[in-house]
């Protein structure tokens, strides 16, 4: 204690009017110690200078000081499973991020080239959160979603993990459909190249083969049940192809749970270092989309409303199907999955908090909240939930050195709470101001933030504007339109260049080619630097029979996105000879 008295005495004075100093506040460091009431931290630019009784500490004159008095010091939150933060499109998403304390993120679907995405993020200016970049996702034929890294072979599986680690991804990302020859590759490659490699556990592979092999971490609990069987073998042969087949699959998994190979499997994944993501939010969601209480959230006015639609369940495909037996067998699951993540918790397995936002009903930020209060309801303490979102991410990402923890000399990503989040988890939630890289966020300005991510999820959709015009009057009256709206009512409507391209769509499904090519010509216009603009142009050109003009547009589409596979499959079939 002394020799914490005199470093106080030695930091503080010189540390001028750049030093935020938050006096007298209970910290939470997430180390595991117990809190330390009436303290005194000190930040000094980007980092951790001080931190000592606040009894002992004197603020130097020109200081930033903040009064901590009832009030309690946690480290910034991670969300360690979220999709669509480093699109240019989804910078709406980062307010929500960090008024909810959330200051840094792992994108499980990355950029092409991470390390141009760095270069050009550098230059945004308004509070965002860190990001955690993910290669684009890596799956197998007949991939579950359109722009996937298709690998079907160990050669391609080397070859992806070698691209998007020379691209500068922080890791590479796999998915369910990855064939076992390529996995293993995926495993071998990652592990010669120094690139860590997460995502599902490939239907093609084990949950024990998948930990031997060095993955990182395993999402969505996936294939975990099947490992804790005594009929592993036999489950493990299904290969489920809807949400409600897994879930029946997984209650058979559960119904057949082995006490003596469940506690080996976690052993194995204590012993290799496997961290489980669990994501009880998006799993808490899917068992819950005909539930009207669920699918009305409050939350919703800070989500735009073309991103409302794509969640409402009777228009995405992947649960429009749903049938009531489906949704009742998700939420067995779901209990069940509860009870597995507190087992594994208690078995020593590391636990990584992730809400895999932007699925439907996993909101930005707010989500993060939700998870820690599902971590607890599974058997987890309130100090081993918030661990899991600051500590435990740190440690994967290799990072203990820099974050996660509140201590001297780390990065001053920080969260001010109301009330103890130790006593209820869900004070998490009770932010009073964020410290993000050693700038204070107050409630006001907080507040501030939320309130205009409101304003912008309230704009009407341009689309549906233009659609009866276009109806009414012809495409060359919406397209004025567009602009003259645009200059006088910005604020009011959407223009992104997805409502552009959804619009022309609707207008190819019509048979409106001409009018639809109009229209992506103006996304284009609005977006040149948008690969899927150029890509729905050149569609459009096939459909109305020019060739030449829809290679143009693919080529260019894929000059701005190495990884669309659309537009390199049509281009195979356009310059076939």
């Amino acid at each position: 204690m002394r020799l914490l008295l005199m470093l106080l005495c030695v930091l503080l004075p010189p540390l001028g009017s750049a030093a935020l100093v938050i006096q007298r506040v209970t910290v939470i460091d997430a180390t595991g110690k117990p809190e330390q009431p009436d303290m005194t931290v000190v930040v000094e630019q980007d980092r951790i200078a001080a931190i000592g009784p606040s009894k002992s500490a004197r603020a130097p004159s020109g200081s930033q000081v903040i009064d901590g008095r009832g009030k309690f010091l946690i480290p910034g939150l991670w969300d360690m499973h979220v999709h669509g933060a480093s699109e240019n499109r989804r910078t709406w998403s980062y307010p929500l991020y960090v008024a909810n304390g959330v200051v840094g993120v792992r994108d499980m679907w990355g950029p092409s080239n991470a390390t141009a995405w760095r270069v050009q993020h550098a230059a945004y200016s308004k509070p965002a959160p860190t990001l955690y970049l993910a290669s684009p996702i890596i799956d197998g034929p007949k991939p579950a979603f359109p722009g996937s890294i298709v690998v079907a072979s160990a050669a391609q599986g080397r070859e992806a993990v070698d691209l998007y680690k020379a691209y500068g991804a922080d890791f590479i990302k796999v998915l369910s459909r990855v064939p076992r020859d390529a996995y293993f590759a995926i495993a071998d490659e990652a592990r010669e190249r120094g690139i860590p490699f997460a995502g599902h556990v490939p239907y093609s592979v084990t949950v024990a083969e998948a930990s031997d092999a060095g993955q990182k971490s395993m999402e969505h609990l996936l294939g975990v049940a099947l490992g804790t069987s005594a009929q592993e073998e036999a489950l493990f042969a299904e290969e489920p192809q809807t949400y409600g087949d897994r879930a029946r699959r997984d209650l058979r998994a559960f119904e057949t749970y082995d006490v003596s190979k469940a506690q080996s499997l976690f052993a194995r994944f204590v012993r290799n270092g496997t961290w489980q993501c669990p994501t009880l939010t998006v799993l808490r969601s899917i068992s819950h989309l005909n539930d009207p209480e669920f699918v009305n959230d409050k939350r919703l006015k800070y989500i735009p409303r073309s991103l409302r639609t794509q969640w409402d369940p009777k228009t995405d495909e992947r649960f429009s199907q749903m049938t009531t037996d489906d949704q009742s067998a998700l939420r067995d699951v779901f209990r069940d999955d509860l009870k597995l993540v507190g087992t594994m918790y208690l078995a020593g397995v590391g636990i990584l908090a992730g809400t895999d936002t932007m699925n439907p009903y996993c909101f930005p930020g707010f989500s993060l909240q939700d998870e820690l209060a599902l971590l607890v309801e599974a058997g987890l303490s309130p100090m081993a939930a918030l661990q899991a979102a600051t500590r435990n991410p740190a440690r994967l990402m290799s990072q203990s050195d820099q974050r996660g923890t509140l201590e001297i000399g780390k990065m001053a990503d920080l969260v001010l709470l109301d009330r103890d989040p130790l006593a209820d988890i869900h004070n998490a939630g009770s932010i009073r101001a964020v410290v993000l890289r050693g700038k204070l966020l107050a409630r006001a300005e907080l507040d501030e933030m939320l309130s205009a991510a409101e304003v912008e999820a309230a704009r009407l959709p341009i689309s549906k504007v233009l659609a009866a015009t276009i109806k009414e009057k012809d495409v060359a009256a919406a397209i004025q339109q567009y602009h003259d709206l645009r200059s006088t009512q910005p604020a009011n409507y959407d223009f992104d260049a997805a409502e552009l391209i959804g619009l022309g769509y609707g207008l190819l499904g019509a048979k409106r080619i001409a009018d639809a090519l109009e229209i992506f010509k103006l996304s284009v216009e609005v977006a040149p630097d948008y690969y899927n603009a150029y890509d729905s142009l050149a569609e459009a050109y096939m459909d109305h029979g020019d060739k030449e003009l829809a290679i143009k547009n693919y080529r260019k589409s894929l000059e701005l996105n190495p990884d669309n596979t659309n537009a390199t499959e049509k281009l195979k079939l356009l310059e076939e000879p």
